[in-house]
């Protein structure tokens, strides 16, 4: 059973490009934040926290236009979400199953380990 559907494209992909233009407008603010620290920009330039804040709104905005305005980037986002249309998700029983099997593989790995930590200690004790 498949979460997404195929007539939902547009909805999930208008999402993704304003999430990922979101991010990119919260990721300038803060290099410019930082750089404000290393070069003490409040200080030397006024009203600094409102032209960082703008400088973010702007990346975000050129973000999201420029994914809309490239074919390139339109048809690629198309391709993946036709693409996870076709993944087939486990059911709950399933991964419950291999929920269990990892948990016992990295007990016994684990256990692995500290059978080998506890050898060398016991060796090195010998040694000095």
């Amino acid at each position: 059973m498949s979460i997404v559907k195929k007539e939902d494209s547009k909805k999930w992909i208008n999402s993704f490009v304003a999430i990922i233009s979101i991010i990119s407008g919260f990721l300038a603010i803060r290099f410019t934040q930082q750089m404000s620290e290393w070069f003490d920009l409040e200080a030397k330039v006024n009203n600094f926290l409102l032209i960082s804040q703008g400088i973010g709104v702007v990346v975000g905005l050129a973000v999201f236009i420029g994914i809309f305005k490239s074919r390139n980037a339109s048809s690629h986002l198309s391709e993946v979400y036709d693409e996870l249309v076709k993944v087939v998700w486990p059911d709950r029983d399933t991964i419950f199953k291999v929920t269990i099997g990892i948990v016992i593989s990295l007990a016994i790995v684990s256990a692995i380990f500290v059978g080998v930590d506890y050898l060398f200690r016991a060796l090195l004790d010998l040694f000095y």
